[in-house]
């Protein structure tokens, strides 16, 4: 059951008193992602990590289990923000760019069946395992959008200059870590307050994230000859 009021009416203030706008704002902050649909939803996730991260400010659970679940909780909600974010840059704004395609590109070895003289050769000089010995070819293959690793799909928006080298290991340095921090059920005091500090960076980042981008989109537009 919801709290009473007006408890639960002081508790929806508290969250919203500090925010610089409702979702609207929050949803707004992202105009630099064409693609209006993926826009709301960012900005909703942001204006969600905002609100969460004041309720939870408010409520002062000085406990360490407490303020572990909101840092993963904010960190997990930024990783979120930044990677949808860079693949719209890469595959809508950059698609054709050759930093782009490339990222689709992984080399594999495929069996291929060698002449017989060749095999041989190679079996009596490899001895007793040749039965285990084939055939392969280097061969190039391309791979779907949703497989490429986001540490790659960082070095390609530093590549191409949509964000700089600086802000996009700190970016993918927060993606990586959705996956793993606070896995260990026991951490010491200043575990935890540099994890403290790192949600908090990753909130901070969002600003000249945003900078970087949108000076990169004017630049190529002009380039481009849009005004």
């Amino acid at each position: 059951m919801p709290l009473r009021e007006p408890t639960r009416s002081e508790a929806v203030e508290y969250a919203r008193n500090d925010l610089p706008g409702d979702v609207a704002w929050h949803v707004e902050y992202f105009d630099f992602i064409s693609d209006l649909e993926l826009r709301q939803r960012i900005g909703q996730e942001f204006y969600a990590a905002r609100y969460l991260y004041k309720l939870w400010e408010g409520l002062r659970v000085d406990e360490n289990w407490a303020r572990q679940a909101q840092v993963q909780l904010q960190v997990q909600q930024y990783a979120s923000i930044y990677e949808a974010s860079i693949h719209h840059l890469l595959f809508v704004e950059a698609a054709d760019a050759p930093e782009v395609q490339r990222l689709f590109e992984y080399e594999t070895l495929i069996e291929r069946q060698l002449p017989g003289h060749i095999m041989n050769r190679i079996r009596g000089l490899n001895g007793g395992d040749s039965d285990s010995i084939i055939g392969a070819v280097r061969v190039t293959r391309r791979t779907r959008d949703s497989k490429i690793r986001f540490d790659s799909k960082v070095a390609a928006a530093v590549g191409l200059g949509i964000i700089d080298e600086g802000l996009g290991k700190e970016i993918a340095g927060y993606y990586t870590a959705r996956n793993y921090i606070h896995i260990h059920a026991a951490l010491r005091q200043a575990d935890l307050e540099w994890q403290i500090s790192f949600a908090r960076d990753a909130y901070r980042r969002l600003q000249p994230f945003k900078d970087q981008v949108s000076k990169w989109l004017t630049e190529r537009a002009s380039a481009n000859g849009h005004s």
